[in-house]
């Protein structure tokens, strides 16, 4: 019978934090490592968390800190290429009021400091720690380190690789993993801090509690988070390849600039895309290829080495589940582990097993999601612009929310009060 009694996470993300904490709770020894040397505050920028996030942070005890986070999304709204509204709906407020978890805007480094705090107090969460190596026995796992002059190996129980979409654990462990896979699309992610003291933007992409699309060349979003006056847009377009990167900041700071350029020439002056572009600092301005991860059916772990988020099931952003998704893995595996006291084999088997039908759902319908509403054929966009509006304002997507964000959700049905 094979125990956990330690436990080493590889990576620093939400996924491998919100794990941490939720084992620490439950008794175990814990440590995370994380490759970078400190925290960036414009790494991710904002992310939507959306209930199945909030609830089961929550739940591992961070309820109250939760709603100092996130700004609350009440309204939707549909706007053409030239910032006219063309369809609104109530649907964010009433989720609120039927199920009490919000939609929303969360600011990613604002959320990981959440995430951190208990980490470093317990003195657990290990900066500088890049994994390159990984060996396991019958008695454990031992993990090696770059710097291994001064970073000695270390010797575990169990080993959680929550590392990302290029995974090191993923590359050591499972064998004929294929790459990563590129969607052909390209994204501008954009933050203004301040939005209200920008009045060269227009107000209908800066409403207070609304997220706003577009659908034309490719999508526009945009929302509030965070509750600091923080602002976030961002533009998908077709390419055939990713952008270029180097590791001279200068360089690719111009080669975005070129290419956003380039970008705002697809759309009419009046596009919000523009006024957003034109305040936001080169500083917070990202600029990205998309890729997602064949779903994996062969297992998510191998002996006492198993896989957490994007490193086993990383999905495009259009469905805003990516750290969803991931949280929800931290406390699924969590509750495993208790439930089979600890005994690895069967927790992990069971965690896999509770996972792989909703994850896969969710890389599937964010993929088609992505075909569906940046298709450039001309009749799929007339489809688009009427159904769409249609649904968000339906009770079919009440029903859809109901049944993906807060019955799905992994924790017991008694912590979630939804009202009938």
């Amino acid at each position: 019978m094979t125990i956990a009694r330690s436990a080493a996470i590889i990576g620093g993300g939400i996924g491998g934090l919100t794990l941490a904490n939720a084992l620490i709770r439950s008794g175990l020894s814990v440590s995370l490592y994380e490759r970078a040397s400190h925290y960036t505050p414009t790494s991710g920028a904002a992310l939507s968390l959306q209930p199945n996030g909030q609830i089961p942070l929550a739940y591992i005890g961070f309820k109250d800190s939760l709603q100092k986070l996130v700004y609350p999304f009440y309204h939707w709204q549909m706007i053409d290429e030239h910032g006219k509204v063309r369809s609104t709906s109530p649907c964010f407020g009433e989720y609120v009021q039927r199920f009490g978890y919000c939609i929303g805007g969360t600011i990613r480094a604002e959320l990981v400091d959440m995430l951190k705090a208990p980490l470093e107090q317990n003195h657990c969460l290990h900066y500088s720690h890049k994994v390159i190596d990984l060996q396991q026995d019958a008695h454990g796992v031992t993990l090696s380190f770059e710097n291994h002059h001064e970073q000695k190996p270390v010797r575990v129980d169990l080993v959680i690789g929550a590392d990302g979409i290029h995974s090191t654990v993923v590359e050591k462990i499972f064998s004929a993993t294929e790459p990563p896979i590129y969607s052909k699309e390209n994204i501008f992610y954009g933050m203004i801090d301040n939005i209200d003291e920008h009045t060269s933007i227009g107000p209908i992409a800066t409403q207070k509690n609304t997220l706003t699309q577009c659908f034309s060349k490719g999508e526009f979003i945009s929302y509030r988070a965070g509750n600091q006056g923080q602002f976030m847009w961002a533009a998908t377009y077709p390419s055939n390849t990713p952008p270029l990167t180097s590791s001279d900041a200068e360089w690719t700071h111009t080669n975005n600039q070129r290419e956003l350029n380039r970008f705002l020439t697809l759309f009419p002056s009046t596009h919000p895309v523009h006024q957003c572009a034109a305040v936001t600092d080169q500083q917070r301005l990202l600029h990205f290829g998309l890729f997602y991860r064949k779903h994996r059916s062969d297992g998510w772990h191998r002996g006492r080495i198993c896989l957490l988020g994007d490193a086993c099931h990383a999905t495009l952003p259009y469905a805003g589940q990516g750290a969803n998704m991931a949280i929800e893995d931290a406390v699924t595996l969590t509750s495993c582990l208790e439930k089979h006291q600890f005994q690895i084999e069967p927790a992990l088997d069971e965690y896999y097993k509770k996972r792989f039908a909703r994850t896969k759902r969710v890389v599937n319908i964010s993929r088609y999601m992505g075909l569906f509403c940046h298709s450039q054929n001309s009749l799929l966009h007339v489809i688009r612009q009427s159904l769409y509006p249609k649904l968000m304002n339906s009770n079919a997507m009440i029903k859809i929310a109901e049944k993906e964000l807060f019955q799905n959700c992994p924790v017991p049905m008694e912590f979630k009060k939804i009202k009938t």
